[in-house]
């Protein structure tokens, strides 16, 4: 099975499947815990949110440093779900930039390209997706298209001896 959707589409629609279950979090739903042993709902949201701020960075050349001081920030504040919504389509938007899926980036798994990006950033919204479902008691289907998309791009993924940093 392949995907029939280019992965800028895959990513939004995989965007939006997460905000679908961001709005199904209640108030007494934050602390519940995830299949992410180390993180509640309110902990992994903060990382979907952070990767995308991270994303952003590293696809506009941050430096590594200021790259990684987000990963001790909360990108929540009062609005999580407006958080993730913004920085989803910051994201988004700067794969859309010239060049984006091209330019070479410092990643924590190793120099990357803009498309290697795309496909973790497909990769972690929809996991973390199906993470936040499951943590909620809501429904896990991930869409068909993501699914085909992330199976034929695990199939051969090598990270190198920093996968921990990734997967």
């Amino acid at each position: 099975m392949a995907a029939s959707r280019e992965p800028l589409e895959l990513l939004a629609v995989a965007n939006d499947e997460f905000a679908r279950r961001l709005r199904l979090v209640g108030p007494d739903g934050w602390r519940r815990p995830t299949p992410c042993s180390e993180w509640d709902v309110q902990a992994l949201v903060n990382h979907v949110v952070g990767a995308n701020v991270r994303y952003q960075l590293l696809l506009h050349g941050a430096p590594t440093g200021q790259v990684e001081a987000t990963r001790t920030v909360d990108h929540l504040g009062d609005d999580a779900l407006a958080s993730f919504v913004a920085t989803a389509e910051g994201v988004v938007a700067c794969f859309h930039e010239d060049g984006a899926l091209e330019r070479i980036t410092p990643h924590a798994t190793g120099e990357r390209t803009g498309r290697e990006l795309l496909s973790m950033r497909i990769l972690d919204a929809a996991i973390h997706g199906w993470d936040l479902a499951r943590a909620i008691g809501a429904d896990e289907t991930l869409d068909d298209d993501v699914v085909a998309f992330l199976l034929a791009y695990t199939a051969d993924l090598d990270l190198g001896p920093q996968q921990h940093a990734f997967a």
